[in-house]
């Protein structure tokens, strides 16, 4: 049993310590230099994906779930269908409904309501509603919230405070197309 303990705890460790540890290109113990004389023979790390770093795989799923920082099966993955947030985790995009607490991604084209609202890093579609609102890129489409912000906006906003970066901004009631 001890033995076990003992095995478990290094077996995190390790797992904890390799977290920590930047994996760059052509960087690592392995590729300290070459030796005068020899050959070449330096290790270089290549992502499995071209987005991760970490090498994770971007996955379709039907139904997404967060829950606090964690995305199921991992934030690289696409949700089409249903996305449940029980926390602030985020995917790379999401299509479909999404509801829970607070969503984040890259892209959104969704009915979402989420009770602290949306962060979409790019260009958002459909409707979000939530205490605040925010696309990075264009918005098409409305968002109701305490705050809503938008890069370019293609419809309306509600909300006490209203911004439309690149139109102009009103309080209460934005509409721009």
């Amino acid at each position: 049993m001890v033995k076990k303990c003992i095995f478990t705890i290094l077996c995190i460790c390790g797992i904890l310590a390799a977290q920590q540890t930047s994996l760059q290109l052509g960087g690592g113990v392995a590729n300290e230099g070459v030796a005068p004389g020899k050959t070449d023979t330096r290790i270089e790390y290549s992502a499995r994906s071209t987005e991760s770093g970490y090498g994770y795989r971007g996955y379709t799923v039907p139904i997404g779930l967060t829950v606090l920082p964690w995305a199921l099966p991992n934030q690289e993955s696409y949700v089409t269908g249903l996305r449940m947030n029980f926390g602030w985790g985020s995917y790379k995009e999401t299509i479909g409904l999404d509801l829970g607490l607070f969503s984040a991604g890259e892209e959104h084209s969704v009915l979402g309501i989420n009770a602290f609202g949306h962060y979409s890093k790019n260009d958002a579609l459909g409707c979000e509603i939530g205490l605040v609102n925010v696309a990075g890129g264009t918005m098409a489409g409305l968002q109701i919230g305490l705050v809503n912000y938008a890069d370019t906006l293609y419809g309306a906003q509600i909300g006490l405070i209203n911004v439309a970066r690149t139109q102009w901004s009103i309080p209460i009631i934005n509409i721009c197309w």
